[in-house]
């Protein structure tokens, strides 16, 4: 199939084959042509998988364009809205939106946390009509009557599971009381819990429910597993940097603290390395990013808070050196690289408290995947005991309790009988 079949018009098929894109992803082929009917859609999609295409196409599509230079309260007014979870995820898709509307009148403004409002505030004033944000920083244009949302044509809800799981579903409900209830709405889910279906019944009109299935990860991401001492993660973090001549490899871990020590760690082997996370500024985080796409930094090490927002082209390895503390996020986090059909590599190094956690994450991905090791770094597993033989620990403990008991109350007993009876010496002192 071609993005022809799509009913997509010819400047945009135009700009996207100009992009190097020749045929729609799965997602896109189911997506597309129910968003361009102007149906609501509910869908699933692992990250990697052109999802963010899937619905700004058919939105720059199905929006009109705009030809009259607005004035006053006006200017606020915008046509289409997409949330997304973090400020990077807000960057990449507002940044996709640029690289497609070419060809359109639309404009696309980003709304997040840690820029001032005015500069943002510049931008919508200047015929921005789609707004990318975070639920909070669209409050805040809300609350300052700097974005109005009341002619809102199309709403699109990314990473649905991630806002949820971060608390945000209060910020959705009061986001939601603002718009127009007439409106064509998608929510883009990597999975379908409880809470996010709740979400889909009060925001979506009979939508169409999207499913696609199976890992993204069989072909084109190799995946590999290190079973490693935890106090030796780091001397094989380093020692798997440096084999590999690493230029272009991130680095997960699951706290701020842990991807600053790295980085401590890799700059005394002279490894450059750079860590983004929540403590960290926009600003920092941005020029963090930049440095490492343009190469003057090797290694990135990141949370999960901005594993989801994160587009690298070209990226060859991802390392967990940590695993997620969800295990969803995991396809999240290889899912970095293997992107646009092309071949990556994702290592995760296991510890022994880390064995039973990645069983389940086998369970959960379907396969079972291979081992490395080398001979500088060794495993030695915990030795599980079986449960005949915590039996019969706990049954010769509980015979020695028994036994302790018995003698204590016989020296007590003992104690009774000496002091009842008269002493010898019946002479008093």
């Amino acid at each position: 199939m071609s993005f022809t079949t799509l009913s997509l018009s010819t400047k945009l098929q135009d700009t996207i084959k100009k992009l190097g894109y020749t045929e729609p992803t799965l997602i896109q082929q189911q997506a597309i042509p129910i968003l361009r009917k102007g149906r609501d859609i509910l869908a699933t999609s692992q990250t990697g998988t052109g999802k963010t295409a899937s619905f700004v196409l058919p939105m720059l599509e199905n929006l009109s364009e705009r030809t009259d230079i607005r004035v006053g309260d006006d200017r606020y007014k915008i046509d289409a809205l997409i949330l997304a979870p973090t400020r990077e995820l807000v960057v990449q898709i507002h940044n996709s939106i640029e690289s497609y509307s070419t060809e359109f009148t639309h404009k696309s403004v980003a709304l997040y946390g840690g820029l001032r409002l005015g500069s943002q505030i510049k931008q919508i004033r200047a015929g921005a009509n789609i707004v990318v944000s975070t639920t909070g920083r669209l409050i805040d244009h809300l609350k300052n009557k700097t974005v109005d949302l009341s002619i809102v044509q199309m709403v699109v809800i990314d990473e649905a599971d991630k806002l949820l799981e971060m608390g945000f579903i209060n910020d959705i409900r009061f986001i939601s009381s603002k718009l127009p209830k007439k409106r064509q709405s998608a929510m883009f889910s990597a999975t379908f819990p409880t809470a996010v279906m709740k979400l889909a019944k009060t925001l979506l009109n009979n939508p169409k429910i999207i499913e696609i299935k199976g890992s993204i990860s069989a072909k084109e991401i190799k995946q590999l597993v290190h079973y490693i001492n935890e106090e030796q993660k780091i001397p094989l973090l380093i020692s798997l940097l440096k084999q590999k001549d690493a230029k272009g490899v991130l680095v997960f871990v699951n706290t701020k603290r842990q991807a600053n020590i790295l980085v401590e760690k890799l700059e005394l082997d002279s490894i450059k390395s750079v860590a983004i996370h929540g403590d960290k500024t926009q600003g920092m985080r941005n020029q963090a990013l930049q440095k490492f796409k343009d190469g003057d930094i090797h290694v990135l090490i990141a949370t999960d808070v901005v594993a989801r927002g994160i587009d690298i082209k070209n990226l060859p390895l991802v390392i967990n050196f940590e695993l997620p503390i969800k295990n969803e996020d995991y396809i999240h986090r290889i899912g970095r690289t293997g992107r646009a059909k092309e071949n990556g590599e994702a290592i995760s190094l296991i510890c022994a408290k880390e064995v039973e956690q990645f069983k389940e994450l086998e369970n959960l991905l379907g396969i079972s995947l291979p081992i490395i090791s080398t001979n500088e770094f060794t495993y030695t597993p915990i030795v599980q005991l079986s449960s005949k033989k915590i039996k019969k620990i706990d049954a010769k403990k509980s015979e020695k309790l028994k036994k302790a008991k018995e003698l204590a109350q016989k020296m007590m007993n003992l104690d009774k009988k000496d002091h009842h009876k008269s002493p010898r010496n019946k002479r008093h002192f």
